[in-house]
């Protein structure tokens, strides 16, 4: 009952009476006097939930924190950061100051990332008093592999001599007032359904778990800490898996061991008809099989062997007798260091807004035609091949009965597993006006038992990443001077390139999506062809973009350019990315953004350069706050001409790794230099992981140390892929 009903029920039964006979006027002065009631009483309980951390409003939460004393911390919008956590658990920190797990937690609180906090001082090694014996052993058994695989990490068990250096410069590690911090910037994310890569070796049935016939090691999904006061373990952090601790934690478990991949066998019989034999947790054996090209795996009949630590396996002959056509797909976990490219990580959030351009404006247009690609299973709207579904496409706008029907085309074709797929031979047919996406996605889990995906335009964006092997080719059929086609590739590793054809297209989109080969996005151009298209990529890999004639233009937003981009005749934008290749290009504009190679900009009167690294030799646009001009120019001013020379030796981008399909793809190396970690605008590092803010992390981390540690402790933090 409002308050205005209570009231209301207070008066007496005569005053009620009269009221309703007069048409109520009581009960309308009533809900005036109610609704400034209620504001009160929302006030009043806003006001006392905002006294707690729990409850507070997210705007509150940093005064909390400062009546508490904290330092600030800035906000990091890569991960929804809020201060709440690290605020409520304060006088915990406070309580357990400067201890390893307190320390860990404190980390994961500001950064969001795994860590493992390694007191040194318990890890050095002295002459012991015979009266106050240690118990820690002074050297290594050097006959435990698994101790000697650790050596050098953050779960060493090895005893040292004390360093002298300090261990903030990151070289001096095993002291008595050192604690240090690591940290992995990887996230584990599973892979399901993931066609194996055979290996050419003669009789024996060996295959790589990576898609790519690449060598890559296997993970395990991260476990949850029970007791948060624990130290981390090796089970909690994103380390690859080890042949001999994964071999010697199935002994210890025997049938109870949880395998953290899977393999499955696919085949047809004698009379045609589809087998699958999966391979039993207790049928696997760990082995080495790094030589295996020169020295044959012979597995047993009946038994399959792992080499998890470069992504090989072998099966046995029973897996495979008897079956045609066999192919073998396996399960696992991949790492990255973030959702970059194409993977099995929530892109529906890019994808709906995409399609919201589409369908929510007063032209709104419907997803007419929706197909998906699915290996094993065909029915309505469901084919076996990428070039079937092309191939129904092609039809469907051709089938549409006037060009203003096939100017409003909106269609969706969905991969909706992680197979490999062969390269469409049929090149996708774009008509003036018409919009279609291709992407690595599925129908959602219908509701109530309905069929899936009979409500077009609903898919589920995540958990897949097919693989296409080839080229992926699109003509636009407009003309050059009415023309809206435009194609969407998201989801989907391609290990060749994406070549719009001769024709008039308006428009190419990559999100998060990877496309590898050397010219990733070719555009042909002759005479006015594809001279209005715009060539968008967001959150992708691509490994080069050419494009021989002017083009509308290239606009790459948090997005990884492996090799060149060769566009003489068009202007480009780049917002947090990284290109490791040269440029040459017509006009530039780039802010927070990493070109590793020259760069080559026919006008210089147009477009800037913010807070980038690109080198000296570069012709370019005006440079702002650019490295390493300033760099330099400090240089100058202090050390002279001598130290000037250094600077470009020095002040140069050095990665983890170059490639697209390792964990630390173009995280900037501990040896980066200073000058470059914090050239981005917002003070973190520039290039393709600046949206993750890693250096707002750090500096939140750092900000916050001095005052949870014990007195005459000192700090490093360490970074792991």
């Amino acid at each position: 009952m409002s308050v205005r009903e209570t009231l209301y029920a207070q008066l007496p039964a005569v005053y009620r009476r009269r009221d309703a006979e007069l048409g109520g006027p009581l009960r309308a002065l009533l809900a005036i006097v109610d609704e400034q009631l209620q504001a009160v009483q929302a006030d009043i309980e806003t006001a006392w939930d905002n006294a707690f951390i729990e409850t507070a409003e997210e705007s509150l939460v940093p005064y909390i924190g400062d009546a508490l004393g904290l330092p600030v911390a800035r906000d990091v919008r890569a991960i929804a950061f809020s201060r709440r956590a690290f605020v409520a658990n304060t006088i915990g920190y406070r309580r357990r100051k400067g201890t390893a797990a307190m320390l860990e937690l404190l980390a994961r609180d500001l950064t969001n990332y795994p860590a493992r906090v390694v007191e040194f001082f318990t890890r050095m090694t002295w002459d012991e008093s015979i009266n106050h014996p240690t118990g820690r052993p002074a050297t290594l058994d050097i006959r435990s592999t698994i101790a000697l695989e650790r050596l050098g990490g953050p779960f060493e068990e090895a005893t040292r001599s004390v360093e002298v250096r300090r261990i903030a410069s990151g070289r001096g590690t095993h002291n008595l007032p050192n604690v240090g911090l690591f940290l992995w910037r990887t996230r584990i994310w599973p892979l399901a359904g993931v066609t194996a890569a055979p290996m050419s070796l003669a009789g024996q049935a060996a295959y790589r778990f990576s898609p790519l016939g690449e060598d890559r090691p296997l993970y395990a999904a991260l476990e949850t800490e029970a007791d948060p006061t624990a130290i981390a373990t090796e089970a909690s952090v994103p380390l690859a898996l080890s042949r001999r601790r994964l071999w010697a934690q199935a002994r210890a478990l025997g049938a109870d061991m949880v395998w953290p991949f899977w393999i499955e066998v696919h085949g047809r019989d004698g009379s045609n008809a589809a087998v699958v034999r999966r391979v039993a947790p207790g049928k696997v054996d760990i082995c080495d099989l790094s030589a295996i090209a020169s020295v044959p795996a012979a597995p047993a009949h009946d038994r399959v062997e792992v080499d998890p630590q470069i992504g090989r396996f072998v099966l046995g002959a029973d897996f495979t007798a008897g079956l045609s056509g066999v192919e073998v797909t396996t399960g696992h976990f991949i790492a990255t260091s973030g959702d970059l490219g194409a993977g099995p990580w929530d892109r529906g959030a890019l994808v709906q807004e995409w399609l919201g351009r589409w369908t929510g404006t007063p032209e709104s247009r419907t997803v007419a035609f929706q197909i998906l690609v699915l290996r094993d299973r065909t029915g309505t709207d469901i084919v076996a091949t990428l070039d079937e579904a092309i191939q129904r496409w092609n039809s469907f706008v051709a089938g549409l009965p006037s060009d203003e029907a096939r100017s409003r085309a909106l269609g969706l074709i969905l991969v909706g597993d992680s197979r490999t797929h062969a390269a469409p031979a049929t090149a996708v047919e774009m008509p003036s006006g018409a919009v279609l996406g291709i992407l690595g996605a599925t129908w959602p889990d219908p509701p109530d038992g309905a069929p899936p995906g009979r409500q077009k335009g609903q898919l589920a964006a995540d958990s897949v990443r097919p693989v296409v092997v080839g080229d992926l080719r699109v003509h636009g059929a407009g003309t050059a001077a009415a023309n809206r086609g435009e194609l969407l590739v998201s989801g989907l590793l391609v290990t060749g390139r994406v070549v719009v054809l001769a024709g008039s297209l308006q428009g190419l989109r990559l999100v998060s999506a990877t496309v590898l080969g050397a010219s990733a996005i070719d555009v042909v151009t002759a005479d006015a062809d594809n001279a209005a298209l715009e060539v968008h990529a967001s959150r992708a890999i691509v490994g080069g973009i050419e494009a021989a004639g002017a083009i509308g233009g290239i606009h790459l937003i948090d997005t990884a350019v492996v090799g060149q981009v060769h566009a003489p005749e068009t202007a480009m934008t780049a917002d947090g990315s990284t290109v490791l290749g040269g440029c040459e290009l017509g006009a530039l504009g780039a802010s927070s953004s990493i070109f590793a190679g020259a760069v080559t900009v026919e006008q210089h009167q147009e477009g800037c350069l913010r807070f980038c690294y690109v080198p000296l030799d570069s012709r370019t646009p005006r440079r702002f706050r650019c490295q390493p001009d300033l760099a330099l120019e400090e240089a100058l001013q202090v050390g002279g001409a001598a130290a000037a020379a250094l600077v470009p030796l020095r002040v140069r981008p050095r990665f983890v790794s170059a490639d697209p399909m390792a964990p630390g793809f173009l995280l900037l190396a501990p040896e980066a230099p200073p000058e470059l970690r914090g050239a981005a605008e917002d003070g973190g590092e520039p290039g393709s992981w600046n949206h993750l803010q890693h250096g707002i992390r750090l500096a939140n981390l750092r900000n916050a140390l001095p005052q949870f540690l014990r007195f005459g402790l000192e700090p490093g933090i360490f970074f792991l892929v």
